[in-house]
């Protein structure tokens, strides 16, 4: 995980943590001032005092109505700036409907407890206050730990007119972004103002793909709006071979008429041209844990029959039985892919790094066997459990490679822009060993802009009780 998402993950977290804390503490303070606080003496308690036990054990009902509730209304995005008016209006509004959630819930209780509606419009009134009160304590945190102890995003303009200066100024003022505008290129057209001179990159558009390959930039945003699209797409391109992001300034008929998500940065419109599922936090909260759950579980099942491959492989071959392998997972990271062993020790000694292939000869009986049940494959499942890989994702393959294909295969490193997985969309649709890698790039870009965790369920499913899916939509997936 890349820092910026790790420090999103990590205060979208906070956020989450401190609601749950403001929730219980409303819920205890409401109970105090209904049914103890000198209160009673202008509206006495006519039913006596329930018992506290009953509220904290349905408090954890509670707290997952009002999580899911907050997230509808987009109350845990970290990046967009929202005013301290906004907090509270936006709070009000998802407290009250849940709230009202929970008492359509009351209506299946079927016991004689009855919930005080007194004590409801109390915790309706310190939920509010105090959840708005504490985000903004959350928010400065965030700020300042932006501002201390985080890299910020390295931000290259693509043209040098006003809307550039106001994105230098808005960047600069917003530290909650993590971003700074670190060079300006202009196209054809008279040279850089002045005002952009404290920029240490600048210079023509001729230069962009030389910039990138440096590593320094993170980020390219477009600000012209007259370019061509074949100009554009040239852009993106070059961006994706070298994991770049790239967002662009739109004119106001691609606002209205697009799908895609649109930010807003102190009255600049940013049109994010790839907004993947798992770029959201809780999103990845839920693949990660849906992956350690179903990996620990996989890992016992199946630990007889890596026993009984491990004691196969000593009896039948000289060497280790598990073998390692440098593969490039998330964000071009390397690590120490697992497998057994099923081949002979040195095996690419003459021949060199060579793709692997359906009916690999240098395999041993026993490794062909394995391989044809993808028994090999099992002890990824440690990969997973330590966070190298997912149980879906695009397969990784070996840095030289990923040389190699970036080159010749359009969009072939946004695969790096997420886990790479022990099984995927491509892998059960067919495309194993040595088929067609255009293919499986288009197939592993469906998977990465339709992620769900449904899809991955149905993913794991078909890997284990399926060798393919036999027919896809048109539709879903065109062809050439």
């Amino acid at each position: 995980m890349s820092q910026i998402r790790r420090h999103t993950a990590i205060f979208t977290l906070i956020s989450i943590v401190s609601d749950g804390m403001v929730l219980l503490g409303s819920m205890l303070l409401a109970f105090w001032v209904s049914f103890h606080s000198p209160l009673t003496l202008i509206f006495p308690v006519a039913k006596g005092i329930p018992p506290i036990s009953e509220y904290l054990k349905a408090f954890p009902v509670i707290l997952v109505v009002f999580l899911i509730v907050f997230k509808s209304f987009h109350l845990y995005r970290r990046k967009t700036y929202f005013s301290p008016t906004w907090h509270f209006f936006t709070f009000t509004k998802a407290v009250t409907v849940a709230l009202f959630s929970l008492m359509a819930l009351t209506f299946l209780y079927r016991e004689d407890f009855t919930y005080s509606r007194r004590m409801l419009a109390w915790s309706w009134v310190f939920c509010i206050i105090l959840i708005t009160l504490f985000r903004r304590v959350v928010d400065r945190l965030e700020v300042n730990s932006w501002k201390k102890n985080k890299a910020p995003r390295k931000i290259l303009l693509l043209g040098a007119g006003e809307m550039a200066r106001r994105l230098i100024e808005n960047f600069s003022a917003n530290p909650r972004w993590g971003a700074e505008v670190v060079g300006v290129l202009s196209f054809n057209g008279p040279p850089i103002p002045d005002d952009f001179t404290g920029l240490p990159i600048q210079g023509r558009i001729d230069q962009f793909e030389e910039i990138l390959r440096t590593g320094q930039i993170d980020e390219v945003v477009i600000t012209r709006l007259d370019l061509p699209h074949t100009r554009i797409m040239e852009v993106i391109m070059l961006c994706e071979k070298n994991l770049v992001a790239v967002k662009l300034v739109p004119d106001v008929f691609s606002i209205m008429t697009s799908q895609v998500e649109v930010v807003n940065l102190d009255g600049v419109p940013l049109l994010g041209l790839r907004a993947l599922p798992l770029h959201s936090a809780w999103n990845r909260f839920v693949k990660r844990t849906f992956d350690l759950i179903t990996a620990a579980v996989g890992l016992i099942i199946t630990l007889p029959a890596l026993l009984v491959c491990a004691a196969a492989l000593k009896l039948t071959s000289r060497g280790p039985v598990f073998f390692q392998q440098e593969r490039m997972g998330e964000n071009r990271v390397k690590f120490q892919l697992y497998k057994l062993r099923t081949m002979p020790v040195d095996a690419e000694k003459e021949s060199g790094p060579i793709l692997p292939k359906r009916d690999d000869p240098r395999a041993t009986p026993l490794g062909r066997f394995l391989r044809r049940l993808s028994l090999d494959e099992l002890p990824q499942l440690w990969n997973v459990l330590k966070g190298d890989m997912s149980l879906v994702g695009p397969r990784p393959e070996r840095p030289i490679f990923v040389e190699q294909f970036k080159e010749s295969i359009p969009r072939y490193m946004s695969r790096h822009l997420v886990k790479s997985g022990l099984t995927g969309w491509a892998q059960v649709n067919g495309l194993r060993g040595d088929t067609s890698m255009k293919m499986r790039v288009k197939y592993d870009m469906y998977y990465l802009e339709n992620w769900s965790l449904m899809l991955d369920i149905k993913i794991v499913l078909l890997t284990l009780f399926s060798r393919k899916v036999h027919q896809i939509s048109t539709h879903i997936l065109p062809l050439d």
